[in-house]
C-alpha cells in the first residue's frame, strides 16, 4: 500500500511540474523563423550563381589565337640592348 501511494505522489509530482516545451514567445519565433526562411532563400541564390557559373565555364571558348605585336620604340628612352626579342614597355604617368 505504501508503493501504491508513494507511487501515486510521485505521478502527480511529475504532472504538476511539467516544465513548458518553448522558452521563446510566439514573438522570438517568428523572427526565427523569418531567419530560416531567409537563409533559405539565399541559399538557393548561391545554388542560382553555381548553376549560373557552371554553366559559362562549361560553354567558355577557347581563348583567341594569340597575335605577335610590334611596338615602335624609336627615339625613346630605354635601358638594355636595343636589338633584343623581347622588350617590356611600362605606360606610366608621373602626377
Amino acid at each position: 500500500m505504501k508503493k501504491l501511494v508513494g507511487l501515486a505522489v510521485l505521478i502527480l509530482l511529475i504532472l504538476f511540474n511539467v516544465q513548458p516545451g518553448f522558452s521563446q514567445t510566439s514573438e522570438e519565433m517568428k523572427t526565427l523563423r523569418e531567419d530560416i526562411k531567409a537563409l533559405k532563400d539565399g541559399q538557393t541564390a548561391i545554388k542560382k550563381e553555381l548553376q549560373d557559373i557552371k554553366t559559362l565555364l562549361r560553354t567558355k571558348q577557347a581563348p583567341p589565337e594569340f597575335k605577335e605585336t610590334v611596338i615602335s620604340i624609336e627615339g625613346d628612352p630605354f635601358k638594355g640592348d636595343k636589338n633584343a626579342k623581347l622588350v617590356l614597355i611600362e605606360f606610366s604617368d608621373y602626377q
